[in-house]
Parts: C-alpha cells; structure tokens; sequence
C-alpha cells in the first residue's frame, strides 16, 4: 500500500495522473497527452531529450528519440504482492505483443517505454515484484530468440520479425505504485488535484498547507452551510409540478437513470456517465490529458431530463466533496447514500475528481444580471450563496481565490430559456469571458451548458466546448423509468404500480404509441394516465391534452369546493389555463420576462376577461375570489409560487398556449402558424397547434397546415426565407412528432419538403435530419420508400445537394449503429447509387455581381453604405478566416428595415449557396436573430 490511496482513482483518472506527472516531471517542452480512447498504446508521449533526476534535482540519465508511456491501472489491489505482480507482468506481456507482432499496426516504434501502474512491486531480491518482471523480460526475449521453436519458414520469418521489433525499443522500464506515491510527494500541485479523499472539510484546513491560501473564517462557515443546504434541497423533484397530485418533493436519487445520448463521434453513450468521466479526466490546462474541447453543452428536447441529469451531477459532486464530513446531518447522510446507491445502479461511483458544484438557473440570470452592463457569473453566485444561508456574505473575490486553488464543477441549465436577443448575448459573453479567464489563470473547471436544440445557433466557443444531444429514451427505457417513478409517487402500492406498468408495456409494444415513449416526461405523462385509468393517446398532442384533462377531471374530485367549481366553471378555467399560457409564453420571449409569471393581480384581470366573454355578468368578483383561492393551492397546472402564478413544465405552457391559438377560425389560426413558423421560441407551441389539427381537425386543415409548411419561406426577405428556409425543418419536426403517420400522402409530402435541407450550403442539421429519417423509415415499407427516393433524387440534383447527400450516405452506417436500425433499411439505404460524378466543378462565390447589386440599390446612401460594409466584411471573412467562429457588427437586424433586408437576401443569393462556412456563421448570427424577433404580440 502506497500513501496515497491510488485505489480511490480509475483507469481514466489514473491515465490523466500519468500525463500530469509525466508534464511535471519532464516539462511540457516534448510531452503529449493523448487522453483516452483509441490511442495505439500511447497514453502520453515525450518527443525529444528526457532527463532522468535524482531526489536531488540531478541528472543521472538522458534519453533521446520517441518514448511513450503507458499507464496500467488495478482496480481492486490482490491479496498478496505477487498477486499484482502477476498482473502487471500479464498487462506488459499483452502490450509488449501488440507493439512487436509481426501484424503490429502501432507506429512508429518507441526507443523507450515506460509502464506506469498503481501496483507497488516489491523490492525483496529474485521473489519480489522487481526481479519477478526483470526475470520475465529476460525470458519474453530469450523466446524470441529460440529458433528451435521454428515449425516452418513462414514462423521463423514472423520471429524474426518481432524479434527485430523488440530490439528497436532500447529501454523498457515502469514506475510502481511506489515511484507514483514518491512523485505525488515531490509535486504537491499534481497530488492536490488528484487526491480522492479530501472532502469539504479538508479543503479549507489542507489549502494553507498546500498553497499558502486560507479561506476567511466567516466564509468558511457560509460555504459549508450552503453546502449542507444545497445537498438536502438542491436534488429534489416535484412531480406535483407536472401535474401528479403529490405533493411531496422526491429526491432526484429516487427516480434518475442514465440518459441515453449521442457523443460527439456520433456514437451512442450514456449522458450521466459521459459527464462524470469528463470530470474526472478534465484538469487544469497545464495537467490535462484530455484532448479537444474540455467542457460540454448537453441539448435536449422538451422533456428529454437536461434539469434531472444538471440536478444529479451537482448532487453527485456534493455527495462527493461532503463524504465523511463529521457534521453531517441524518439527512445529509441518507442522501449521500442514496446517491452512492444510485450511481452504483447506473454503473459509476462518486466522482473522483472532487469538485465544488455550482449550478445556474439561466433564465434568473438574465432576469436579474443578464441586461446589466457587464454581467458576472461569479457575482451573480456569490448573492446565490448569501441569498441560502444565514451564516453571512461571501464575495466574489473569495470565490475568485477559492477556484484558482481548487476544481470546480459550473452547471448552466435552461439556455434556451432566455430568449431574447440581448440577454443571450450577454449571457455567451459572460461564458466566453469566464471559460477564457479560467482557462488563462490555469483554473480547473468543468462547465456543462443545457439548451434545447432548435434555436441554439450560437455555438458557444466550439474549441473549448463540444455538443452531446440527448436521445430518445428506448421503449424499455421509458417503461422502467415510469414505473420507478410511480414507486416513487405512490410508496407502497403495488397493484397500483403493476397497472400502470402493465399499460406502459402494451404501449411500448404497441406500433402507434411507441414513439410517445421517448423522454422522461412522456413516460411520466403515460404513468399518471395510466393510473387514472385514462383513454390511450395515439400522438403526441393527444398524450398532452389527455394528460392535461386527467389531471383536471382528477382535481375535480379532491374536494368539495373545488369540484364544485371545476364543475360549474370548467370551461372558463380551462380557458384560464389557455388563456394564461399564451400570455406567459408571450412575455418569456420578452427580455425582462426570461422567468415568465403573472402576478395575482395580471391573473384576476385574465380570469375576469375570460369569464366576462363567457356571460357570467353576475356576482364575478366572487367567482373570481374563489379561482385565486383555488389558485393559491394549484388551480389544476397553475401554480403558485411566492406570490406569483405560472406553469411549472415549460412544455405544458406551451401546450396551453396552443390550444390558446387554436381556438380561432381556421383562416387566423393559418395566419398565426405563419407568423410563429421562423421563431424557435414557438416552435413547440406550433407543432401542438399543428398536432391539435391532425389529431382533432377535419382534413381541409390538415391539408392546409401541409400547404402552409410546403410556402412559408416564399416572400420571406425580410428573414432571409429564400436562402435560409425553416419549411424543410419544421418538416422534419412535424415527420418526428409523427402527427401526419396516419395521412400517407401527407406524410410523404413531410419528407420530400424536409429533403429541401440537402439544398442548402448550411450543413448545421444534417446529422438532425438524418435520424429523423432513418426513424421514420423503420416505420413501414412505404415510409422507407419515401426516404430512399428522396435521397435517391438529391444524389442526381445539383452539385451542393449531391454533395450533402453523399455526406448523408458517409454518416448513415455510424447514426445507423447509434439507433439500432434494421437490416433492412441499411440494405436498402446502402443500396442508393449516386450517378457517374459530373465533371463540372462546384460554383464559386460571386462576390463582384453582389457588390454591384447592393451599390445600384434604391436605398438612402447611409443604408447602402451599410450593406456595402457588410459585404466587405463578409468576403475578408470568406476568403481569410473560413472556419474560424466571427462576428459580423454590421450585421444587427434590429437596424436593418424591408428593403434592407430584400437587398441583403439579394445580394447574399450570390455567394452563400456555395460556401458552408459562410452559411454556417450567417445562420448563427443573422438569420438567428431574425428569427428570434419576437411575435407574440402579433399572434394575439
């Protein structure tokens, strides 16, 4: 046993170990972590002269050319010493046979290599672990040169081969667990980053030894009582806030599972483990092995869980920094446990990284800093703190002091949430100050960012971050979520718990209500249907409304009061609801509304218009007393919080600001579509209205939503419609939503709009689009067909829609992988043969014919000038940084009026179909600000 317990790491953590140790050791002029992954028996390497020095700083030994080293970690140590011994000696067997085979595909050979392992060998002469492994070596060589052995030419060739191989290597060593416990000793900087038992108590009292920083005493006592309170409270869910009529918060441990997702290489993984592994392996840059972006922007749809996975991380990390703390209370302990309990369900342990959690609700954020002049996450929690506790302040500057020395773990949950322009802005320059500032101060900090996917165009820093999407939940997935979320709910139920997960199973076998089993939610939505024996849902819109009504018909029977008034006036309060979800989805896209709520009052004057259109003349305000009091105990989804009302599932709001919008003739309803279509803040909203039509509307509406989505970017300028279309997305929202599945011709109609995305110089959501299609042709033998058609018809299109086709083909067998497709459609997308290439080459960019459009343009000279600059600004950036992220000032569409804009589209017609880099940024920043007008009040 070594003196620091390496036991308490993992192979992963242990590998950034070795390349921290390696960097310290020997300087970071030759070394090269390699991370983890795929890495040819490379874990680090040192290019160069290496210099070997004793405990005295002398040098005893010089090495020279290419040496790698290669870490060998044991997960749980043997009994005896040459137990371990055994093993180590098999590991170096089986990677002294990989690099010498005569097969080998490592390359290029090193001159010397290194093992670095957790085993501590033991020095006692010929039997110890030292002679034990230098006897082996001995012998592995002297086998390779045995030509008694020889059975034929062909062996003694490959012998002879390997032979050579080993003789290239000049030097093969190891350092131990003993020469790792002495290096940790030697770099105290390495030791504080690594050392897995330090809890939060630790921190403070281990930080003056090891750095000369001492924590002020008074915020000592602040940060550990926001600790033990975050710990008890910041990991709770209320599933009263879906509806579920408890209304008792249930520990996030209770009810969590490990979300599926895609990885940045386009395979399929496990979110919550992803993050954890990041942790553990990311460090501060001049210790870090892991290659790439360091931190991670997670996206999900709606009710994908980002808020349960955000929520399980921070209290993983809790439970971590606050383990064996003394002053834990019962409560503290319990959930410790039960988050070690959980983890261990999911396949991982705490995180050995032991880093102090933060997490960020966004949406306040740009409610309170996010228009200030210049915003400060560090500010901003240091109030957060102070706001939880009652032992005092702690200042930014205390926070600022406490990062440089210790890790950290940021959680940005609900981007998407902030809708507006400005306090998004503030919001990325915020990210993009702090991840610089930490990343040039040498801090060790990890930052997940959670946003939806539509309407993230910004690409926050994609060098420092890369993008894992969550994924759909596999039906099996969604039924043991549900049924152990309804264990959770209900306790000790278990005939009522067996219902339900009766129901769900038939579901998920069930080839019309597969699909509603994708996300949390839904699973969780089907759960409490279920339960209240409601009527099956075949969409998604129907699962929403039916959930909405179960939980209305089941509030109708909690007490006398309320069933007297749900009865009485349930059509007024559901137009309350609708009513009420339209204004507060209304003024979430507004900036100083980013957490939208209506206050008591607002809420009277809405329940007061809305029972003054119904008739009700008579005795109101006491009706109107009786709602608010109703209210004030949830009012079936509207909730009241601290004096203020709103809905606590963002997707429910949505849900009844559609039905809000729907409830016109179908002529406005057409026109609010139109006018909502571009706005990815609506975009859910809009596909409820559209669903609501295909699910209870007549086929002249069905038909019209199909015409609206097939036109909506003709005479869009004033959006850049033409070059930027949002048809073919909505397109492929409306084929994965599945709404149209039972109308063939329409269905086809949905894919061949969405193909239109193939036309297009903007790659950003081709991966998208083609899982939506490969989901979609597992369907049926028709819906197959309609997606290899269509694919087959981009392959003989123009150049750009070929070349997007072909780039469709090259991920397909990697997407196909990630989601389990059939035999058969892999068949039969791998059967689609492209043509004979053309000769022709791709179109170049006309940037003069542009220019000339824009200078003869009947605009005031200010605003020609204007465009005249832009375009100058676009061509420097198209011909001299392509790839590199930009800003365009110029650019500001809240400056730029219709005919601006027709200009603009005019001109850009010229040159972005044939540059995807170009269409790429334009679409992140223009054309997502124009989107991002806000419309609401139009569509009332």
């Amino acid at each position: 046993m070594t003196g620091h317990d390496l036991g308490r790491l993992n192979s992963g953590s242990f590998q950034s170990l070795v390349s921290a140790l390696v960097l310290t050791e020997f300087g970071a002029g030759g070394t090269v972590p390699m991370g983890r992954g795929r890495d040819g028996g490379r874990d680090c390497i040192f290019q160069g002269p290496l210099t070997w020095r004793d405990g005295d700083g002398q040098p005893v030994e010089v090495w020279d050319g290419y040496t790698v080293f290669q870490s060998k970690f044991k997960e749980t140590l043997a009994a005896t010493p040459r137990a371990d011994a055994a093993w180590l000696w098999g590991e170096i067997r089986e990677e002294l046979d990989a690099w010498i085979g005569h097969d080998s595909d490592r390359y290029p050979q090193p001159d010397q290599l290194v093992f670095v392992t957790n085993v501590a060998l033991t020095p006692v002469p010929v039997a110890g672990g030292y002679d034990t492994i230098r006897a082996n070596l001995s012998n592995y060589r002297a086998k390779l040169e045995d030509d008694t052995r020889d059975i034929d030419d062909a062996a003694a060739e490959r012998r002879r081969e390997s032979l050579r191989r080993l003789k290239r290597i000049k030097t093969i060593t190891w350092w131990d667990g003993n020469k790792v416990d002495a290096l940790l000793t030697k770099h105290q900087g390495v030791r504080q980053r690594f050392d897995p038992l330090l809890t939060i108590s630790d921190v403070f009292s281990t930080l003056a030894a090891l750095t000369g920083y001492t924590v002020p005493t008074d915020a000592r006592k602040v940060l550990f009582e926001f600790a033990h309170t975050e710990l008890s409270t910041g990991g709770l869910l209320y599933f009263d806030e879906a509806g579920s009529g408890s209304n008792q918060p249930i520990p996030v441990h209770q009810v969590a599972i490990d979300l599926p997702c895609i990885l940045p290489n386009g395979q399929r993984g496990r979110a919550f483990r992803h993050l954890i592994d990041r942790g553990d392996l990311m460090l501060s840059r001049d210790l870090t092995s892991l290659p790439g972006p360091c931190h991670v922007v997670l996206t999900g749809q709606p009710g994908n869980g980002k808020t349960t996975v955000s929520k399980l991380l921070t209290q993983a990390y809790r439970a971590a920094a606050l383990e064996g703390n003394p002053d834990l209370s019962m409560d503290n302990r319990a959930i410790i446990e039960g988050t070690k309990q959980v983890l261990g369900r999911l396949g991982v342990a705490l995180p050995r990284n032991k880093r102090w959690p933060i997490r960020v609700d966004l949406a306040k954020f740009a409610q309170g800093y996010g228009l200030k002049e210049n915003p400060s996450l560090l500010r901003f929690i240091a109030e957060h703190i102070t706001e939880r506790v009652s032992a005092g302040t702690i200042q930014p500057n205390v926070l600022d002091s406490w990062m440089r020395e210790w890790s950290w773990v940021v959680v940005l949950d609900g981007f998407d949430e902030v809708t507006e322009a400005r306090p998004r802005r503030a919001i990325v320059e915020m990210i993009t100050e702090f991840c610089s500032q930490a990343d040039s101060r040498n801090y060790d900090v990890f930052i997940i960012l959670t946003t939806r996917p539509v309407g993230y165009t910004e690409n926050v820093l994609p060098s420092m971050f890369e993008t894992v999407a969550l994924d759909d939940l596999e039906p099996q997935e969604a039924v043991d979520y549900a049924v152990q979320a309804t264990r959770a709910r209900l306790g000790d139920e278990p005939e009522r718990i067996a219902r339900v997960r009766r129901d769900l199973e038939e579901k998920a076998n069930g080839e019309g209500t597969r699909r509603l089993l994708r996300t949390p939610l839904q699973a969780l939505i089907l759960s409490i249907i279920a339960d209240n024996a409601g009527a099956s849902a075949a969409d998604r819109y129907t699962l929403y409304y039916t959930y909405y009504d179960t939980v209305f018909k089941r509030e109708r029977e909690k007490t006398e009061r309320l069933r007297y008034l749900l009865t009485t006036h349930g059509p007024s309060i559901k137009r309350l609801h609708e009513r009420a979800g339209f204004e507060l989805q209304k003024r979430a896209e507004e900036s100083e509304h980013s957490h939208a709520v209506l206050t008591e009052s607002e809420l009277r004057g809405i329940a007061r218009r809305v029972l003054m259109d119904r008739g009700l003349n008579q005795s109101v305000d006491e009706t109107l007393d009786e709602i608010l009091k109703a209210a004030k105990e949830r009012l079936v989804l509207l909730a009241e919080r601290d004096g203020e009302y709103g809905f606590d599932v963002r997707s429910l709001q949505e849900l009844l600001a559609a039905l809000h919008l729907a409830n016109a003739a179908p002529a406005q309803v057409e026109q609010r579509l139109r006018l909502a279509a571009p706005s990815p803040h609506w975009r859910n909203t809009w596909l409820f209205v559209a669903g609501k039509r295909f699910a209870a509307g007549t086929d002249h509406e069905q038909q019209a939503t199909i015409e609206l989505v097939e036109h909506v970017d003709e005479r869009a300028d004033h959006r850049l419609g033409d070059l930027f279309p949002v048809g073919p997305l909505i397109a492929l929202d409306m084929l994965d939503d599945g709404m149209a599945r039972g109308a063939t011709k329409l269905s086809s109609r949905l894919v061949d709009h969405s193909m239109r995305i193939l036309s297009g110089a903007d790659q950003t959501f081709l991966g998208t689009a083609l899982r939506v299609w490969l989901r979609y042709a597992e369907l049926g033998d028709g819906e197959r067909r309609d997606v290899v058609d269509g694919l087959r018809r981009a392959l003989r299109a123009d150049q750009i829609t070929r070349d997007n086709a072909a780039k469709i083909q090259e991920m397909s067998p990697g997407m196909e992988d990630a989601l389990s497709i059939s035999s058969r459609t892999r068949g039969r997308i791998a059967s689609i043969r492209p043509p004979s290439p053309r000769t022709q080459t791709a179109p170049e960019p006309d940037w003069e014919t542009a220019l000339e459009e824009v200078a003869t343009a009947p605009l005031p000279e200010p605003d020609r000038r204007l465009l005249l600059e832009t375009f100058e600004a676009l061509r420097t950036y198209a011909a001299r940084d392509k790839g590199k992220r930009g800003r365009f000032p110029q650019l500001e569409a809240a400056s730029m009026d219709g005919p601006m804009l027709e200009v603009l589209s005019g001109g850009l017609a010229h040159v972005v179909p044939t540059d995807p880099s170009l269409a790429t940024q334009l679409s992140a920043d223009l054309v997502a600000a124009l989107n991002r007008k806000p419309v609401g009040h139009f569509l009332a």
